[in-house]
C-alpha cells in the first residue's frame, strides 16, 4: 500500500503543481513561496477577491482529489479520505455556501483540510471564522458546522436589520487542522496539535483579511473546545493584528492570563462556558499544564469578576432596538453553536460577529 500511495502522492503532486493553472488565471498556492516560506493557507489564491472563482477552483480540486483517492486500496485511509470529501460535499448543499479553502494533504493518511463560507467573505462587512475542537476532523464536523454557520449568519443579519447595520455578513467554518479525536484522547491534554495548527490558522486569517474588498471589514474569531487552544496561540503569534473580536467557548484554556497576552483587549475578547459543560474541570487545570489561566477563574472583589469577560449561556431575555426576545439556554459541551436563532449563545455570537459587543448579554459571577 505504501508504494502505491507514494506513487499516487508523487503523481498528484506533479499534477497539481504543473497542471492546475486555470483559464481564469487562478492557481493553487500550496507550493508557492511568500517571504521565503511556503504559503500555508493552500487552496485557491484569495488575492482575486472573487468568491465564485475561488469556489470553482476548489471544487475542481475536490473532484480531482476524489478521483485520486478512489484509486487507493480498500482500507481505513481510503474510507477516511472519501468520508472527508463526502462531508465537504454535504456542507456545500447548504444554501449560499462556498468552498473557500481546500488543501491536498501531504500524504493520503492525513485529513483533508477545508473551509466553507456562507455568503461572500471578500465582500462582507463582517466575517466570522469558527475553529472546531475535539472530534472536529473534516469528516465529522464540516457539514454540521456549515449548517450552524448558516443559522448564525441568519441571526446576525436579523440583528443587523434591527439596528440598521450592514447585512453584508459571512460566516466561515475552518476545519484546517487535525484535532484530537475525543475529550479522553491523549492528544487532548497536550497542545502539540494546537501548535501545529496555529500557523495555518494565522496564515488563513491574514490571507482572508488581505483579500477583503471592504476597507472596514471586521473579523471575529470563534474557538470551540480544543479549537480555542489553537485560536489563542494563533492570536498570540500575530493573528490578533487582523482579528477584531474573539469568543472562546467550551474552552480548556488558551495559553493566556489576560486578553492582552493574546493581543486583544478586555472589551473584544470573551469566554462562554455552560454550567453543565464538563470542560470546566479541565479548564481549572489550565495553569498546571501551561495553558494560561482557568478561563472561568473568578477574581474576588467588590464585586467579584471573571478574569476574562464572560457572555451568558443561560436562558433569558435580550433587548434589541426597543424589543424584547426570549432566548433558550445552551447545554453541555457541544451546544454553544446550535440553534443560533433560538439560543442565548447564538445571539451573543451574532452580536460579536456584527462588531457590537455592547449588545451581548454579559454573565457575572453568581448571576
Amino acid at each position: 500500500m505504501s508504494q502505491f500511495a507514494d506513487r499516487l502522492d508523487l503523481a498528484a503532486g506533479s499534477y497539481e503543481t504543473a497542471d492546475t493553472q486555470l483559464a481564469s488565471g487562478l492557481h493553487f498556492t500550496t507550493d508557492l513561496v511568500r517571504g521565503g516560506r511556503p504559503k500555508l493557507s493552500g487552496g485557491a489564491d484569495f488575492s482575486t477577491g472573487d468568491i465564485a472563482a475561488v469556489d470553482h477552483a476548489n471544487r475542481d480540486l475536490l473532484n480531482r482529489m476524489e478521483q485520486q483517492y478512489n484509486q487507493l486500496p480498500d482500507g481505513q485511509v481510503r474510507t477516511d479520505r472519501l468520508a472527508d470529501i463526502g462531508a465537504i460535499r454535504d456542507a456545500l448543499t447548504v444554501p449560499d455556501s462556498h468552498l473557500l479553502y481546500l488543501s491536498r494533504p501531504e500524504t493520503p493518511s492525513e485529513m483533508i483540510p477545508a473551509a466553507t463560507a456562507i455568503g461572500d467573505p471578500f465582500n462582507a462587512d463582517h466575517v466570522s471564522v469558527t475553529v472546531p475542537g475535539v472530534t472536529g476532523a473534516t469528516r465529522h464536523s464540516i457539514a454540521g458546522m456549515t449548517r450552524e454557520a448558516a443559522e448564525l449568519r441568519q441571526q446576525a443579519r436579523l440583528i443587523a436589520t434591527k439596528i440598521q447595520e450592514s447585512e453584508a455578513i459571512s460566516t466561515i467554518v475552518w476545519a484546517g487542522y487535525q484535532p484530537p479525536p475525543g475529550l479522553g484522547a491523549p492528544d487532548t491534554i497536550v497542545d502539540n496539535l494546537a501548535h501545529k495548527g496555529a500557523p495555518k490558522l494565522e496564515s488563513f486569517l491574514n490571507d482572508l483579511a488581505g483579500a477583503a474588498q471592504r476597507p472596514d471589514q471586521t473579523i471575529a474569531l470563534f474557538g470551540h473546545s480544543y479549537g480555542s487552544v489553537l485560536a489563542g496561540i494563533a492570536l498570540k503569534d500575530g493573528a490578533s493584528a487582523v482579528v477584531d473580536n474573539a469568543v472562546m467557548y467550551g474552552s480548556p484554556g488558551f495559553e493566556a492570563t489576560s486578553p492582552a497576552k493574546v493581543g486583544m483587549t478586555d472589551d473584544h475578547f470573551f469566554v462562554m462556558t455552560a454550567p453543565d459543560d464538563q470542560i470546566r474541570s479541565i479548564g481549572a487545570l489550565a495553569p498546571l499544564h501551561g495553558w494560561g489561566s482557568d478561563p472561568n477563574e473568578v477574581i474576588a472583589g467588590s464585586p467579584d469578576r471573571y478574569r476574562f469577560n464572560h457572555l451568558e449561556t443561560g436562558d433569558g431575555w435580550v433587548s434589541l432596538a426597543g424589543e424584547e426576545f426570549h432566548k433558550t439556554a445552551s447545554r453541555g459541551h457541544s451546544g454553544y453553536s446550535r440553534y443560533a436563532l433560538e439560543q442565548m449563545t447564538g445571539f451573543n455570537l451574532a452580536t460579536i460577529l456584527v462588531d457590537r459587543p455592547d449588545l451581548a448579554v454579559r454573565e457575572v459571577p453568581g448571576g
